[in-house]
């Protein structure tokens, strides 16, 4: 699939279903694919954009270059995904798991990410600036270049942050 294909959630699924995998390009926005099991679809550079994706299954999917721009993608399966250079700005993904993820270059300026675990993720060069990480997890995780800029970073565990990163809104009276 080379060209934007515009798809609904019943067709994904009938062909995901029936053995298909690689959805490159698909223009999927605003399809509702909460709690569906999607594990090792390829929708890289598809457009989720105000997609729900929430309780999704997609360990070992491969989502690089993908627009998730605003998605939902809260409490979902991202064990061993690729989401290299995805945009995820202004997404709510709470408590989603991106265990041993491939996140280089993901942006997700602004999202929602309280609770999620980044654990052994690499998420060389991502742009979490201005994201919610409280209860985040980075245990193992690569941040190398990392920009978390102006992030909430309140009860985050497993980044090494210098003092100018870390988040002193409570303390700031």
């Amino acid at each position: 699939m080379n060209e934007m294909v515009t798809m609904n959630a019943q067709e994904l699924l009938k062909r995901y279903n029936a053995g298909e995998r690689d959805f490159s390009n698909a223009d999927l926005r605003g399809v509702d694919l909460r709690e569906t099991m999607l594990r090792g679809i390829i929708l890289r550079g598809a457009n989720l954009e105000k997609a729900n994706l929430g309780w999704v299954n997609l360990e070992e999917a491969d989502l690089s270059d993908a627009n998730l721009k605003n998605a939902k993608v809260n409490a979902a399966h991202l064990r061993g995904a690729n989401l290299s250079n995805a945009d995820c700005t202004e997404a709510s993904m709470k408590t989603a798991g991106f265990k041993d993820a491939n996140m280089v270059g993901v942006k997700m300026r602004g999202a929602v990410l309280v609770g999620a675990k980044f654990i052994g993720a690499n998420l060389r060069g991502a742009n979490l600036s201005k994201t919610q990480l409280d209860g985040c997890d980075f245990t193992g995780a690569d941040t190398t270049d990392m920009d978390i800029t102006n992030a909430e970073t309140t009860t985050v565990k497993g980044l090494v942050m210098s003092r100018e990163q870390k988040s002193w809104k409570a303390v700031d009276k």
